[in-house]
C-alpha cells in the first residue's frame, strides 16, 4: 500500500512589496559594572564620608547604526550591603567628551554582615530620554559611605543594561 501526501499553498493575495516594511525589534542585555567594595577600597575623610568609584565603557554604543536604532534602555543595579553605614550611589552616563549626560542616585540602606541590606533598582529611560544614552560612552558609579568609621563589611554591586532596538529595512 502506498500513501501520497500532496501538498499545496496558495499565494494569490500576497504583497511582496511588503518588505519594505519589515520593522525588527531586538533586545540585547549586557552586564556593566560588577564590584565587591571593602572598607581599604574607600578614599578620603570629608564631612559627607568617603568614597569609592569604578568606571565602564559602553563601546557597542559607538555606533551610528546602534545609536539610531536604540529606542528605549533600562539599567539595573543590585546592591548588598553589609556596611553598618547607609551609602549613596551615583551613576552617570558620559559623553565621549567627558560631560555628563544622565544621573542616577540610589539610597542604600545600611546592613551588616547577618543581616545586609540589598536594593534592586531598575532606572527605565524611554524614548523621550534615550537621546541621552545615545550621547554616552561611559558609565561611572561613585560610592559613598555616609560613616567613615564603619570598617566592617562590603557592598557589592551587579549591574547590567538591556537595550531595546528598532530596526527598519
Amino acid at each position: 500500500m502506498s500513501l501520497v501526501l500532496v501538498s499545496y499553498s496558495c499565494v494569490k493575495d500576497v504583497d511582496l512589496d511588503q518588505y519594505n516594511e519589515i520593522v525588527l525589534s531586538p533586545e540585547a542585555a549586557i552586564d556593566l559594572i560588577y564590584f565587591d567594595l571593602t572598607a581599604d577600597e574607600f578614599t578620603g575623610e570629608n564631612g559627607s564620608g568617603v568614597t569609592a568609584s569604578d568606571e565602564t565603557r559602553l563601546d557597542f554604543l559607538d555606533d551610528d547604526y546602534i545609536q539610531n536604532s536604540l529606542v528605549r534602555a533600562d539599567f539595573n543595579f543590585r546592591f548588598t550591603n553589609t556596611f553598618q553605614s547607609p551609602l549613596t550611589a551615583t551613576i552617570r552616563l558620559v559623553s565621549p567628551s567627558n560631560s555628563v549626560q544622565h544621573t542616577i542616585e540610589v539610597p542604600i540602606p545600611s546592613g551588616s554582615l547577618g543581616e545586609p541590606a540589598t536594593i534592586d533598582y531598575t532606572e527605565i529611560i524611554d524614548e523621550n530620554q534615550i537621546n541621552r544614552v545615545r550621547r554616552s560612552i561611559k558609565m561611572s558609579v561613585e560610592i559613598i559611605r555616609h560613616d567613615p568609621t564603619a570598617i566592617e563589611g562590603s557592598l557589592q554591586l551587579a549591574s547590567k543594561g538591556f537595550y531595546y532596538f528598532e530596526f527598519q529595512s
